[in-house]
């Protein structure tokens, strides 16, 4: 418990319950509430510092007292003796003349889990919660809820009920809080009762409303609700689980036991995060906004004529605070120092939040571990005390400045506008490219000099500044140097390391402290907590600098390079032809890029997304694909040089690749200890995709060393030739018996799709895993034979013949794809994932069918036949899907896969429409030749103006990748049963986990290489455009190869088969490259281009419309 009367943390064993740790400053999400129906409905939190109760604590539990409205109250909580049972008594007393209409709610949020598993992240924890509502015949609704993911081999268990008679439940916290309490506002489960409707979604909470009663004048009666836990739960929730209600309520301290004549003691005090009024701001008008955002507004979101979005002048996205407050995942945006385009250790990185949260989770190195302030961990408002958070003072004391009247986002900073009654305030927060430090200031932009109260929430010391550690920090002439303690993980790492905090020129701190500065009794509680008054200013401003890493270790200081994101893009311009149905969509391909671009530089550089805000680690498929692809698309080969030495040098002396690993040196030993069958592949593919397109021979005798525990001093050294071979040699053991197919091993791709079997990895074949063995083995080929290595393209060309025919003979049963097939001894195979699959219920896998495609293992008519299949089967209105329906549930227990059949929340890969797949599906299009169909695709995963694309998607920010498209069904049951209804649109589809993902450089890739058909080549343009015919005269201003391109496209018939290419009026010449499905890329010499080429901007003219071979 917490010293006011909030819970921090209930345990039994090494289970914690709940998923949420309460604070000192804050208190915490599990509470009682009070709640008397009168002409409207009030409610009062019974624990916790916004309660008006006097709380006395002991080690058995809690007992607090106190009157609201007249309605006097005790709360006890007591611990059972002989189980793992917790009981919470009440005992209410009417002291008013009149009879008062009363009921109680129960919210517990829960985990279920080991500690380290929660803090690691909430959402994927609720993620596995099985809530089951059961009916009691005296006790009414109870509900239980199952921890799904094992647990040491265990399944975590608990029931909650009440005493009276449960008429409502709730089973996540968006139920009970909607978006309201993130606005300052009342839970609308308080304010409007529980929906009494299971949601399974990502804040697990249970959360139990009994019965009303009515209290007469002077009238006593008693209430509460219990708990029960079982620390392992084999078999689903059932009726006869009831059983454990029983048991609770006839244990001895299920009797209520108040001493009337107890104390109530004092009431604890508040701390500005529970007292301090949020600032109310003001709405914009469209005046206001022309001045601060200028006129250009650009794919301008409204709703009700209102603006909620827009873009504007370069690479600025500018959200209202009407939007803010509609969203399911508020907006944000990471930002990273430096342009070096390999992971700096030196680097700092934040994420901002539009609902204030000025700086949060900054690093410096590693992304995680080496953190100076902590992170929001709720997108509903449950905490507001994480990060850098600034309170103003006005006339009435101090206000929390939250969601701002406009939040404007750039690649490299944010701002936020406050609109109040009395004036503008405008805060700033950036990350530089030319030098790596953090920047925060605010300005009064009009109105009276403000005093700003800044809270820096410490996280240094481990826990994400959930610890009672009090901030170790000196004061000097340069400003504030804030240290880890020696014994915590950044200490122990860095000694005499830390972070400074220097005030700008101008800048007056009054006054410096810790977390007494936040208590009304100005008495510390050891919290983490670093807080500035400045004097009454204008304006205020600090650098952020990370001292963590010496300047010895910086190996290349930041250069200045002030037009960064400008060069990244390559300052493109894309200018559809006016008034066609399809210019609006593609106009915003050349917004988003940048975007896109920023996305893909944050998973590679710094791995970490809003909902993914633990970890670090450099995923061995993400990196060489997202990246990887990016740089391609981009022709910026010399990154993905240093990307596939870094990756090669994370390589085991075994051959293989641990699932992630950790970039720099210091945390060499943080990374899996395994990986499933696929991983082993991507590199090797990576490393042929570069070769292809750099001709980089050298490369092959770099002299790269093998991972080593020790380091690379102590590790074995070859060249990075010697590592592929390695690597081969694995994958030459790890193939079914008598066969040339991949064996399954630990899983392929579909994270998710693990065997619950784990005796069937050696004899399951994922038809997915075989064509990335294909694929891998083909461009190898083309690389070794684009190098002039005759004798090795030979034998990976044969190699990959071998794996082609045994796809076609063992993995198309039926003239269909099987997702996946079981070989037995002898010639008995069964196929799963596919029409003969009787077993799981589904028929049909995108995956194999997509990439069966790209890497032409299928002819021309099984190609169109898969598509077909796609089209009837597989396609949403917001894209392909992995399957044709959902595994089915079972309450968590796992028949054929784990994750699959375990996840109780319906999104990400669990919900099908995984955005990474559907981009293969869109790259398949563009192979097979669908110019209109590709271009939907690629729409359909740009989050500008998806509404206008997807009329089911809800509102969401419009700046940043999305990994899934998730169908808002309520559990696992509602959407296995009703999937038919997302095929239809008419199930709301959500936005899923953002930025974190390989996708938004296979987007950017696809879109410069496959729509636009430019992909620039050491000795060759080639040039393979895939372009609606409607979006005829399409130009788009580009650099390729740093050379300034202005590219006009004339388009007919479908829309590629290039005919004619002119440089500056030249014709080029060119051969075609083999293609089954349609007419080739035309494979210009880049000695002609070079030849051609002129200062200045230079001129491409692209002819398409080829229609025969």
């Amino acid at each position: 418990m917490n010293a006011n009367g909030s819970i921090r943390r209930m345990d039994h064993g090494d289970i914690l319950l709940n998923l949420f740790l309460g604070t000192e400053i804050e208190g915490g999400p599990a509470n009682l509430y009070l709640r008397r129906h009168g002409t409207s409905i009030e409610a009062v939190p019974l624990l916790g510092p916004q309660s008006p109760a006097a709380i006395p604590l002991d080690e058995r539990g809690i007992s607090a007292g106190g009157e609201w409205h007249g309605i006097r109250f005790r709360v006890s909580l007591v611990l059972a003796e002989s189980t793992p049972a917790w009981f919470w008594h009440l005992r209410l007393e009417n002291t008013l003349d009149t009879a008062e209409k009363l009921d109680l709610i129960y919210a517990q949020d829960l985990a279920l889990a080991h500690y380290g598993a929660v803090r690691i992240n909430e959402y994927y924890t609720s993620h596995y919660v099985d809530h089951t509502p059961l009916s009691h015949p005296e006790r009414g609704i109870v509900l239980a809820s199952r921890q799904n993911l094992s647990m040491a081999g265990r399944q975590p268990w608990c029931v909650i009920g009440t005493f009276g008679k449960g008429v409502g439940f709730a089973s996540d916290a968006l139920q009970f809080h909607g978006l309201a309490t993130r606005a300052g506002q009342v839970p609308v489960g308080l304010a409007e009762g529980l929906d009494t409707v299971r949601r399974q979604h990502e804040n697990a909470m249970a959360v139990i409303q009994d019965a009303p009663v009515r209290l007469g004048q002077g009238e006593v009666i008693e209430r509460g609700f219990f708990g029960w836990f079982e620390a392992d739960h084999p078999e689903a929730t059932s009726a006869k689980d009831l059983v454990f209600v029983d048991k609770a309520i006839g244990l001895p301290e299920a009797v209520p036991a108040f001493d009337s004549n107890a104390p109530y003691g004092s009431e604890p005090p508040a701390s500005l995060f529970t007292s301090a009024p949020l600032l109310d701001p003001q709405d914009l008008t469209e005046a206001e906004i022309a001045d601060l955002f200028g006129t250009e507004l650009r794919a301008v979101e409204r709703k009700d004529g209102k603006i909620l979005s827009f873009f504007t002048g370069t690479n600025r996205h500018v959200v209202l605070k009407a939007k803010e407050l509609s969203v399911l995942r508020p907006h944000m945006q990471i930002l990273r120092t430096g342009h070096r385009l390999i992971p700096e250790e030196a680097a700092l990185t934040s994420n901002t939040w539009m609902g204030g949260v000025f700086h949060a989770m900054v690093t410096q190195g590693h992304v995680s571990i080496n953190r100076f302030l902590s992170t929001p961990h709720s997108y509903l408002g449950l905490f507001r005390g994480n990060g850098l958070r600034l309170f103003v003072e006005m006339a009435d004391g101090w206000h929390l400045l939250d969601v701002p009247s406009a939040f404007e986002m750039t690649p490299e900073s944010s701002r936020w506008i406050y609109k109040h009654s009395d004036g503008l305030i405008e805060i700033r927060s950036g990350a530089p490219a030319d030098r790596h430090e953090l920047t925060f200031s605010a300005e009064v932009l009009s109105g009276a000099p403000l005093r700003f109260f800044l809270s820096w929430h410490v996280a240094l010391n481990g826990e994400d500044g959930s610890s009672a550690v009090p901030v170790r920090y000196v004061q000097d002439e340069e400003g504030v140097f804030v240290q880890p303690t020696l014994e915590s993980d950044v200490g122990r790492r860095f000694p005499e390391g830390g972070f400074r905090i220097a005030p700008l020129d101008g800048t007056v701190i009054e006054r410096i402290g810790r977390d007494e500065m936040l208590f009304a009794d100005g008495i510390s509680r050891n919290q983490p907590y670093l807080c500035m008054i400045s004097e009454p200013a204008v304006s205020i401003g600090f650098r952020l600098k990370g001292c963590l890493i010496s300047e010895q270790l910086e190996t290349r200081a930041a250069q200045n390079h002030s037009q960064f994101w400008t060069d990244i893009t390559g300052d493109f311009q894309l200018h559809p032809p006016i008034d066609t149905p399809l210019s609006g969509s593609a106009k915003q391909f050349g917004e988003i890029l940048p975007w896109f671009i920023q996305n893909t530089l944050i998973h590679y550089l710094a791995p970490r997304g809003p909902e993914q805000y633990t970890g670090g680690g450099w995923g061995t498929r993400d990196i060489s694909q997202g990246p990887v692809e990016l740089f391609l698309g981009l022709g910026r080969h010399e990154p993905i040089r240093e990307i596939l030495i870094c990756l090669f040098k994370a390589q085991n002396p075994e051959g293989d690749w641990p699932q992630w690993f950790t970039f720099f040196d210091r945390e060499r030993n943080i990374r899996a200890g395994d990986s499933h069958g696929d991983i082993v592949f991507w590199p090797l593919l990576a490393l042929a995709l570069y070769l292809v397109a750099s001709e980089d021979e050298t490369l092959l005798d770099e002299i790269v060393p093998f991972f080593h525990p020790e380091g690379e001093s102590w590790a074995e050294k070859a060249t990075l030739w010697h590592h592929v071979e390695r690597a081969l040699a694995v994958i030459g053991n790890r193939l079914i018996p008598g066969y040339k197919l991949a064996a399954y091993g630990h899983g392929d791709w579909n994270d998710s799709m693990q065997p619950a079997d784990p005796t069937m990895r050696e004899r399951l074949c994922s038809a997915w895993t075989v064509t990335l063995h294909y694929q891998t083995l083909n461009t190898l080929a083309k690389a070794f034979k684009r190098l002039g290595r005759s004798d090795q393209a030979s034998q990976f060309a044969a190699a990959a013949r071998d794996v082609h025919d045994q796809f076609q003979r063992h993995l198309l049963r039926d003239g269909t794809v099987t997702g996946y097939a079981y070989f037995y001894d002898g010639d008995r195979i069964d196929y799963l994932l596919h029409p003969r699959d009787k077993a799981t219920g589904v028929s049909y896998s995108l995956l194999p069918m997509i990439h069966a495609i790209i890497n032409d293992l299928l002819t021309p008519e099984q190609a169109r036949k898969h598509l077909d299949i796609i089209k009837t089967h597989l396609l949403g209105p917001d894209g392909a899907r992995l399957f044709d329906r959902p595994m089915e549930y079972r309450g968590g227990p796992q028949k054929f896969f784990l994750r699959a059949e375990s996840a109780s929340f319906f999104g990400r890969e669990i919900g099908l429409m995984y955005t990474h797949a559907h981009l293969r599906y869109a790259e398949a299009l563009a192979r097979y030749g669908d110019a209109e169909g590709f271009f939907l695709a690629l729409c359909q995963a740009n989050p500008i103006g998806i509404r206008s694309i997807v009329p089911a998607a809800t509102l969401r920010q419009a700046n940043c990748y999305y990994s899934s498209s998730d169908g808002a069904f309520a559990d696992r049951y509602e959407a296995f049963l009703e999937y038919d209804r997302v095929k239809k649109g008419a199930v709301p589809l959500d936005g899923g986990w953002r930025v974190y993902s390989s996708g938004p450089g296979i987007w950017t890739r696809l879109m410069l290489q496959s729509f636009l058909g430019l992909r620039w080549e050491r000795s060759a343009l080639m040039i393979d455009p895939v372009i609606p015919k409607v979006l005829n005269g399409l130009q788009v201003e580009m650099k390729l190869g740093g050379i300034s391109f202005e590219v006009t496209y004339h388009i007919e018939g479908t829309g590629c088969g290039t005919k004619v290419v002119r440089l500056n009026g030249d014709k080029l010449p060119f051969k075609r490259s083999e293609n089954p499905y349609r007419i080739g890329a035309a494979r210009v010499p880049m000695t002609a281009v070079r030849e051609r080429l002129t200062t200045g901007t230079n001129q491409l003219a692209v002819d398409l419309g080829i229609t025969q071979q």
